[in-house]
This record gives structure tokens, sequence and C-alpha cells, in this order.
């Protein structure tokens, strides 16, 4: 027995089981680890006689050496092709001898952590038996999803070694010329075999012989296949006729036609769904494509934005977190849920309104279900499309407000405007003098009714892109105090406090407009702080701003409410205490903005709040 620092315990196991077997055997020390050696450890006397006197010492030896080589790379092609019939292999390019290997882990063996059994015998060139070898890999390969190019190199490389020839090529069908798609072997070879069969006239045969060069005497097997889209010829260099016979040549047609059209199906299927997930990402909207049974097929980037996470595979309710109600926010039983009704009774819908319901938050969506047929019409699956519309319903819901408390707003004046207006034709006609007082109120109703009516156009205005304003050099600080005068000598003249400028402070603006923003703020301090509470207002500068700031005492506001005080329509804390119609500080914004400025708010809930009007300072007139 030949071994190479065999351990006692290994050797005596070695010497009672695999010695004396008639099958060529060798032992290997194979761990799967990184820095770990592997080593050949011993040959049984089978091998021996197999291999010879000088490949066994080549075997054994304590160097590295082609033969060990060639093992260990059969052992890793074995475990790369797992199922599949070994591949044969030479240990030396001198003797030509091929040969096959099977391999068998064993138990640990004193310090061996990873013995291998290696079982070998001689290859036989019989092309008929390699053939028929390589059809039961192909049948086995037919069922992998595997990438078509590398499928297609490996596929002829293993052509090449099953009909043993130094070149072999897979030519794909176009139109009436072949064009090349797989090759394996000698590169020259490979090249002059595509160059041949690309403009070759193909006999209907199914194996004919051409030549390699015009004159030359046929050397070139061409097999025909199933043809088009995926391939179309199979060829490779004759050295010698081949010896398979027709038969097996046939099932190789077969098994290479079957394989590679699944496989191009495959890919092109791939292809398909990867060009429909990108059209889907670039779609507005969530998107799902769902199956008859409830299955969740495919959704986009937004759909997973939308459920809360990216592993939805079924549309019950236990299948993500939220649950759907109707437009007022009644949830819905399961069988009412769209999706569900859809897979159910096969009934779809256009633009329905659904609220989500995530518990603490609520998303409306807009929602279209439509059914996808086959070409037999029968309903395969199902495609629903969601537009979260959560912000344009708010905004409806504000307008709806708005209008019912502007038509309240302009309401109001008119009835005491009627009523005054009545009682001073009553005092004319009756030639009584007209009471001051009565004109004086009803005076103060025209006011307010031309400021809701003002308040109305200059929406309109900012909607449209016509608010103008009337700029010119203005003294902030007379134009602040113009502005308190009136309060300050009104009767809740004792809250506001006014701390102005020491020194005169410029600003190029439209007073009116100005008066306007800052008569706002002070009446929604008046009205929304603290009952009693003081509301300061200060003007000072910073920087290159002028800053105009009012403060109240109020309870503030939260972050959300901060968020949309500004837009239109928007009453915020003030609908709770009394109507507005959500438009002063939208038209504040604008016409702040218009002039170069900034607005920006500084509260948190429970304390006070105070708005800044930033405004650029400067003496010349634009």
């Amino acid at each position: 027995m030949q071994t190479s620092g065999m351990l006692p315990r290994a050797g005596q196991v070695w010497v009672s089981i695999y010695e004396d077997l008639p099958q060529p055997t060798l032992l290997l020390d194979i761990p799967d680890t990184a820095h770990s050696t592997r080593s050949l450890v011993a040959l049984n006397r089978s091998a021996r006689a197999l291999l010879g006197e000088a490949l066994s010492s080549m075997l054994l030896g304590s160097e590295s050496s082609e033969a060990r080589d060639a093992i260990f790379t059969a052992f890793d092609q074995n475990h790369a092709r797992p199922g599949q019939p070994p591949a044969p292999f030479a240990l030396s390019h001198e003797s030509g001898a091929l040969f096959r290997a099977h391999f068998t882990p064993l138990p640990a063996i004193d310090t061996l952590d990873a013995p291998w059994l290696c079982l070998m015998h001689p290859y036989q060139r019989d092309q008929d038996l390699a053939l028929q070898e390589l059809i039961s890999e192909l049948s086995a390969l037919h069922h992998e999803r595997s990438d078509l190019d590398a499928l297609g190199m490996a596929v002829a490389e293993r052509l090449r070694e099953a009909l043993n020839t130094p070149a072999v090529a897979l030519l794909a069908a176009e139109g009436e010329r072949f064009a090349p798609r797989w090759r394996s072997g000698d590169a020259t070879l490979s090249e002059r075999l595509v160059r041949r069969l690309r403009n070759a006239e193909i006999p209907a045969d199914q194996l004919h012989h051409l030549a390699l060069e015009p004159g030359d005497a046929p050397d070139v097997c061409v097999l025909n296949l199933g043809g088009p889209p995926a391939h179309g010829v199979l060829s490779w260099i004759a050295d010698i006729p081949p010896d398979a016979r027709p038969t097996t040549l046939s099932l190789l047609a077969t098994a290479l036609d079957l394989l590679l059209s699944t496989a191009y199906i495959r890919e092109s299927y791939s292809e398909e769904r990867m060009r429909l997930r990108a059209v889907l990402e670039h779609v507005p909207s969530a998107v799902l494509l769902f199956d008859t049974e409830g299955k969740v097929v495919m959704y986009n980037s937004r759909a997973q934005a939308m459920i809360g996470h990216n592993r939805w595979k079924h549309l019950g309710p236990a299948d993500h977190p939220f649950t759907i109600c109707d437009i007022d926010g009644n949830e819905l039983p399961e069988e009412r849920w769209p999706l569900v009704r859809a897979v159910r009774e096969g009934v779809g819908c256009t633009n329905e309104e659904y609220v989500l319901d995530f518990g603490e938050v609520r998303r409306n969506v807009l929602m279209t279900i439509a059914p996808v047929v086959d070409e037999s019409g029968v309903t395969r699956l199902f495609l629903a499309s969601a537009t979260d519309v959560t912000e344009r319903s708010a905004r409806d819901r504000r307008k709806d407000e708005f209008l019912s408390v502007a038509s309240h707003e302009l309401r109001s004046p008119l009835t005491p405007l009627s009523g005054f207006v009545h009682l001073a034709r009553q005092q004319a006609e009756m030639g009584k003098r007209v009471d001051p007082e009565v004109l004086r109120r009803a005076e103060s109703q025209v006011h307010r009714l031309r400021r809701l009516v003002d308040a109305l156009l200059d929406m309109s205005r900012i909607e449209t892109g016509r608010l103008r304003l009337l700029k010119k050099p203005t003294s902030l600080r007379a134009l602040l105090k113009r502005i308190a005068e009136p309060w300050l000598n009104g009767h809740e003249g004792h809250r506001i406090i006014l701390q102005n400028a020491d020194e005169a402070v410029y600003a190029v603006i439209d007073p009116d407009r100005i008066e306007q923003v800052i008569s706002n703020l002070i009446d929604n301090a008046l009205k929304h702080g603290r009952k009693e509470g003081k509301v300061q207002v200060r003007l000072h500068t910073a920087t290159a701003h002028a800053v105009i700031s009012v403060r109240d005492e109020g309870e503030g506001m939260s972050e959300e409410e901060v968020e949309q005080i500004f837009e239109r329509f928007y009453s915020g804390a003030a609908s709770r205490t009394t109507k507005s119609m959500g438009l002063g500080l939208y038209i504040s914004r604008q016409i702040i903005e218009e002039h170069g400025g900034l607005i920006e708010i500084e509260t948190a809930p429970g304390s006070s709040t105070e708005v800044r009007v930033l405004l650029p300072l400067g003496r010349d007139a634009e």
C-alpha cells in the first residue's frame, strides 16, 4: 500500500476496507476552509494498477503536480454540477488517457478533517455513449432557470467534450442566414466554423458534412436543431466521422431544441417582466397586479410606500397594516373591499374613493381596478391603480367649509345693513332727521362687506398672477404707528403693546398692502390669543431686513397646523372658536413674497405665537 503520511488509524481503516476493493479508489482530504491544504492521502491496489507506477507516484508526491491538480479540478466540477454525469478528464497530457471520477464523503478519521473517496474508472471514447449521457444532462438542465448566455456556453463546452472535437459552434437562425451564438474550443477553428456556415446552403437532412474551406474534403459535421428564434444548427470539426447512431443524434437535436428554446422563453419572459416593472415604476400612481386567487404578482415602489412594507403577498386584511373605509370614515367589511370584491365577484371599479386607515394616519385614495384577460377572453389577472388624493380631499373639504363660511360671512353684514338702511329710509319718509349713528353703523357694515369681497378678489388676483403692487419708499416706523393707532384708541387698546423703532426705518413697499398684512396679523392675535392677554407689536432691523413682529399670549399651534396655516381656506385653531374664510394668512404670505420678503411663525402647543414679517431695507424705488 502506498500512502503519503498516512495516520495509524486511517491506515488501518484503509487496509481493512478499501485496499482490496476491485474499484480503483483514492482517499482525499479536502477541507472546505480557504486556508486549509488539500491532500491526496492514499491509492488502493486497483487504482495503482489502473494508473501505473509513474502516475501513482506523481499523485502521492509531496509537491503539486498536473495529475493531482486534475483530480481536485474534477472534484470542484462535480460539486459545481451536482446530480449530473461527471465530465471526463486527463491526468496527463502525454498519455492521452481519459478518466471519470465519482466522489463520496467519509466521516472524519484521526486528523483528516474532510476525507473523501474518489472512485475512478477509465473513459472510453464511445461517442454514442457520451452523447446519451449528455442528453440526460440536457434533460436535467431543462428544469433550471439559468442565464441563457451562460447556459449556452456551458452546453457548448459539454458538446465539445462529448463529441471529442477541438471546436464546436451553436448558431442561431436569422432569416436565411446563421449568426454565431455560442462556441467552444479552439478560437481560430471556431471562427472558421462560423464563417463557413453563415452563408452555407444547409441540406434538408438532419446530419450532413461540409468542407471547412471550399475545395477541401468534407470535414465539418452539421446537425439541424429546432430552428429560430433561439438557435438553428450545431456544427463541429470532425477529425473522424461521427460514430453516434442516428437515433442518438436525433435525440440530441431534440434535447438541445427543448433546452435552448425553454431558456430563450424564460429569458424573454424575464426581459418582458423587467420592462413591465420599469413601466410601472414610472406610473405616477400606486399600481398592483394580482391574480384571480388574490395572490399579489407585482407592484411598484409607490404601492410599496403606500402600504408601508415590501412583502405584500395576498389581498386579505392580515397581509397589510390598514383597513379600508368609505369616504365618510366608516370601516367596510372585508367582502366590500374593492380588491377582494374583484377576486370574489370579478367586479372592477373606476375612480372610486376609499380611505386607508392605518390607525394614526388615514390616506384617501382614488382606486381603479380593471381585469386583464387572455386571448380567449378569460380573466387571468387584475390591474389596480390607486392615486393618493389625501391632500386634494383635504383641500376640497376646506373649500366646502370656505364656501359655507364665506356665505355666512357675506350674509352677516347684509342683515344689519339692510336693517340700518330700512330704519334710515323710515326716518326720511317720516320727515325726521336721519340718525347719524344709524348711518355710521351702516357704513361699518359696508366696510366689513368690502373687506370680505376684497379678500375674495385678492385670492383671484393671486391665483391668476394679477396681484399688482404700487411700491414707493416708505417709513415703516410711521406706517406701523398709523396701523396701530386705531387699535390703541379702540376698546381693546389696553391689550396692544407697540414697540416702535427708535430711528426711521425705510423700505420700498406698497404701504396699503403692508397695512393689510399687519392689520390681519394684529386682528388674528387679538382673536386667537388668550382673552385679555397682551399683543406685542414690534419693529426692528436685522442685517439687511426690517422685521415687524406680532406676538400674542395664546395657546400656540401644533407642527401640523403650522405646516398648513398659509394654505387657502385653512382656518386652523380659529375654526374651534370663530368662523373664518381661511384667506388672511394665505393672502398675507403672497403679498410679502411679492415684496421679496419672508413671513414666518414661531410657536408650540401651549405657548405664545409670534409671526415675523421680514422686508428688504431700502429707499430707492424700483
